[in-house]
């Protein structure tokens, strides 16, 4: 009796030990899919630093910021944190010490993340890899350095808490990705003057770190005109082709998150957007933009450019569907780096091209940064701008200059 008893405890420690096996490997598996679709690598990776290890920078009006080593070394990242600690730095804002955190950390929409889904995120980073490193000291102007200031920020913008609660499931599931794990209205709302979300904006583009985010709402502007398989086809790659392309930061977010979305998680957040009310939007819409006219002289200055246009772009940039102005596609003024007057995305895509990875396949596009001059690529867009954007570009070399001083 006592070898059976012994061996019935023996089975039942087994049986015990798989299941929590199993159970943490379903944990960090959710731990990773949501560090992904957070781009939590992405913000807290630095060029050809070691993944998770903190030190991007982010430039804001008040001063530079870096972003925190979040590997679990113990001296510099979040090796002896708690997982509470870590819930209360994502829900209320504060350090491991109760210091206040600057916003560049996304917590005003990290506040909306499940206690479930904030543990996950934490048992997956607790098991990569500890990196020693210690990331700069931020660069703030006084009195912006004082992290005390922060209370009174987040008195005017934070609102701790849950999503409020949606009647259809899916839509709900979709704002919970959008709102909580994505944080998309960190780059695609408006900011107020204390560098807060203009709410009354939501969704309706910005510019930001030297990027512009397109508007997201169902004017036409924004996704008023798209179906709901292009939008998901471009969550999915990052370029529609003919019609979008996602360079810069939301370059990274497909590359390392949205490319990664389950089905039914890509549909729910379809369907989230498709709810978003109409907001006007800077950039015209393509039926506002007048095709590539016929002919016509060009001075000296746009012939120089259009050569060069030929030269650097002809051999990517030349499909069979060919538009009235030459080789290039009629679907230039498609894209809204094109029709965006102030020329802020198609400096920055000339400058520092695109690497992007997408669920099935991989976009590059080589950078002009080290090739062409500031008065080269300001007289470049500026063509591009006019003869496809339909629009009269008035970029300058030291626009270029300044857009080069963005970090890439």
């Amino acid at each position: 009796m006592r070898s059976l008893a012994l061996s019935c405890l023996a089975g039942t420690l087994l049986l015990s030990t798989v299941s929590l096996a199993r159970a943490d490997e379903t944990t960090l598996a959710r731990g990773e899919y949501l560090t992904r679709l957070g781009n939590c690598q992405g913000c807290h990776t630095r060029p050809d630093g070691a993944p998770f290890a903190g030190g991007v920078a982010f430039d804001t009006p008040f001063g530079r910021l870096y972003s925190s080593n979040i590997t679990p070394d113990r001296q510099q990242g979040l090796g002896d944190w708690t997982v509470e600690e870590f819930r209360r730095a994502l829900h209320q804002g504060l350090g491991r010490n109760g210091e206040q955190l600057y916003p560049a950390f996304p917590y005003t929409a990290y506040t909306r993340l499940s206690d479930e889904d904030v543990a996950a995120i934490f048992a997956f980073l607790q098991v990569q890899r500890p990196v020693p490193y210690a990331p700069p000291a931020n660069a703030l102007r006084f009195p912006f350095d004082q992290r005390a200031l922060i209370r009174g920020w987040k008195w005017l913008n934070f609102t701790p808490g849950p999503l409020h609660a949606l009647a259809d499931a899916k839509v709900a599931r979709g704002a919970y990705l959008a709102e909580a794990v994505g944080h998309c209205q960190e780059c695609h709302t408006p900011r107020t003057w204390s560098q807060g979300l203009d709410r009354d904006r939501a969704y309706a583009g910005a510019t930001q770190q030297g990027w512009t985010a397109w508007n997201l709402t169902s004017d036409q502007r924004g996704l008023g005109g798209w179906s709901d398989a292009k939008l998901a086809s471009y969550l999915r790659e990052g370029h529609q082709r003919g019609e979008a392309v996602a360079a810069g930061p939301m370059a990274e977010v497909v590359s390392g998150g949205t490319r990664y979305l389950h089905d039914a998680d890509l549909g729910a957040l379809v369907a989230y957007l498709r709810t978003l009310p109409a907001k006007p939007g800077a950039v015209p819409a393509r039926a506002e933009v007048q095709p590539p006219g016929e002919g016509g002289s060009l001075n000296a200055a746009e012939a120089e450019s259009a050569a060069l246009l030929q030269s650097a772009c002809a051999s990517c940039h030349s499909p069979d569907d060919r538009g009235p102005a030459g080789p290039y596609p009629k679907s230039f003024s498609n894209y809204s780096a094109v029709r965006d007057p102030s020329g802020t995305n198609l400096v920055r895509v000339l400058l520092d091209g695109i690497d992007r990875q997408g669920r099935t396949e991989h976009a590059f596009m080589p950078a002009y940064r080290d090739l062409l001059s500031d008065q080269q690529l300001a007289d470049l867009a500026n063509y591009i701008g006019r003869h496809f954007g339909g629009h009269a570009a008035d970029l300058r070399p030291a626009d270029v200059a300044a857009a080069r001083e963005q970090e890439k």
